[in-house]
C-alpha cells in the first residue's frame, strides 16, 4: 500500500507541475532593456507594405500633425482629426467628409473619440455627452445620451468585439482610502457592453487606483482595445501626470486578453526594476499591444530621454528599443517610421508620410503606408 500511495503522489506532484507550467507558459514575460536605442529595418517585421497617395482637394486639406487615427472599412479609408473626418477609397480618392463642427443636433464641437462600427456599417463620434452615429456616405442616422445619463465619464475607446459593442471609460471620484470626501481622486475604468443604442447592458472594472493628484487626463497612446484574429486584448495605462501614494510606486505593465467577458492576463513587459527607482517612476507606459508574432509597446523614459517605441519579436526572442522608430528599408524613406496598428486587426498597420517635391507650391497630402506583418 504505501508503494502504491508514494506512486500516486509522485504522479499527483508531476501532473500539478505540468499543469502548473503550461499555464506559466502561456503568460508571455517580455523584457525591455530601456538604456539600448536601435532602429531596425520595417522589412524585419512587415510582409508587405502598400502605399496609397491621398487624393488633396479644397474639402480634403489634411494636417499630418492632427491625425488621431486611421480606420479601414468597405474598401474605405477613414481619417480623423481633431475637429474632422475624411473618407476615402482604397486608391486614395477623396469620397466626403463626415458630419459638421457646430452646435446642432447634427453636428459635434469636438472629437474626442472616433470608432468605425464594421457589423453596422457606421461611424462614430463621441461628443459628450452624446455619441453621434452616421453612415459611410455622411448620412446623419442618430444620437444618443444614453451612456452618459449615469454617472460622470470619459470615454477613451470603443470596439465592435463580434457581436457585441464596448466602450473603455473612467469614472473620477474625489474621495480618500475611507472612502470620504477629500482631495485626491479615484479613477476606476471600466469596460462597458452597450447596446446598439449605447445603452449600458453590463460593465467589467479593469482596476482601481487612487490618485493623491490628477490634474490632467492625459495618455501617450490612444489604441486601449484592439483585436488581434479571433482574440481582443485590453490595455489602459496610467494618467501621465498623475501621482500615487508615494508608498505604492508601480508600473501598469500587463496586457490583458478579454475572453468570455473575463479580463485575462497574457502578457508583462519586464522592466528593470519593473521601471521604479526609488519611490518614482522612471518609466512612463503608454501602451501595449500585439499580434500573433510580435509584440509592440510606447513608453516615456524620465529625465529628458524622451518617447520610446519597443518591438519584440515572439519567435526569434529578440527586442527592439527604439526612441526614434523604425527604418523604412522598403520604401525608402528617409525619416524614422512610427507605425499603428488597425483596431480590428493587429496582424496589419499603418504609417504615414508627407513626399515633397522641388515644384510642389502648396504641401500635398501625406501618403499612407499599409503594411502586414510576418508570422
Amino acid at each position: 500500500m504505501k508503494k502504491n500511495y508514494y506512486f500516486l503522489l509522485i504522479v499527483s506532484v508531476l501532473l500539478f507541475s505540468s499543469t502548473r507550467n503550461a499555464k506559466d507558459s502561456e503568460f508571455l514575460i517580455v523584457p525591455v532593456d530601456f538604456n539600448s536605442d536601435v532602429s531596425i529595418p520595417l522589412s524585419t517585421i512587415a510582409d508587405e507594405i502598400k502605399a496609397i497617395e491621398l487624393e488633396l482637394t479644397d474639402e480634403s486639406l489634411i494636417n499630418p500633425d492632427r491625425i488621431q487615427r486611421f480606420h479601414f472599412l468597405d474598401d474605405h479609408i477613414i481619417l480623423y482629426e481633431l475637429d474632422k473626418i475624411l473618407v476615402f477609397d482604397m486608391n486614395g480618392k477623396f469620397v466626403c467628409t463626415i458630419g459638421s463642427k457646430g452646435q446642432g443636433p447634427r453636428e459635434y464641437t469636438r472629437i474626442e473619440k472616433f470608432a468605425v462600427d464594421e457589423k453596422a456599417k457606421r461611424l462614430i463620434i463621441v461628443n459628450s455627452p452624446r455619441i453621434i452615429c452616421y453612415d459611410l456616405t455622411g448620412k446623419f442616422l442618430f444620437q444618443s445620451n444614453s451612456f452618459f445619463e449615469t454617472g460622470s465619464k470619459v470615454v477613451f475607446d470603443l470596439i465592435r468585439l463580434n457581436d457585441d459593442m464596448f466602450i473603455m471609460a473612467d469614472q473620477f471620484v474625489g474621495m480618500n482610502e475611507r472612502g470620504a470626501d477629500a482631495p485626491g481622486t479615484f479613477s476606476q475604468p471600466k469596460l462597458y457592453k452597450v447596446d446598439d443604442n449605447f445603452r449600458i447592458t453590463d460593465s467589467i472594472t479593469y482596476r482601481k487606483t487612487f490618485y493623491e493628484s490628477l490634474v490632467f487626463y492625459m495618455h501617450i497612446w490612444n489604441n486601449l482595445i484592439l483585436k488581434s484574429n479571433s482574440n481582443a486584448y485590453v490595455y489602459f495605462p496610467d494618467y501621465m501626470g498623475g501621482k500615487k501614494k508615494a508608498s505604492e510606486p508601480s508600473l501598469q505593465d500587463t496586457l490583458y486578453r478579454f475572453e468570455k467577458n473575463k479580463l485575462i492576463p497574457d502578457l508583462k513587459l519586464q522592466f528593470k526594476n519593473n521601471g521604479i527607482s526609488g519611490s518614482e517612476k522612471i518609466i512612463e507606459l503608454g501602451g501595449i499591444y500585439r499580434s500573433t508574432r510580435f509584440v509592440f509597446a510606447v513608453y516615456i523614459k524620465s529625465g529628458g530621454a524622451g518617447l520610446f517605441r519597443f518591438c519584440y519579436d515572439i519567435k526569434t526572442k529578440m527586442g527592439y528599443n527604439m526612441k526614434s522608430g523604425f527604418t523604412d528599408d522598403i520604401n525608402q524613406i528617409e525619416k524614422r517610421i512610427n507605425i499603428r496598428p488597425f483596431n480590428s486587426n493587429t496582424e496589419m498597420f499603418y504609417y504615414w508620410h508627407t513626399h515633397m517635391k522641388p515644384d510642389d507650391k502648396d504641401e500635398p497630402n501625406p501618403t499612407l503606408y499599409i503594411g502586414k506583418l510576418k508570422k
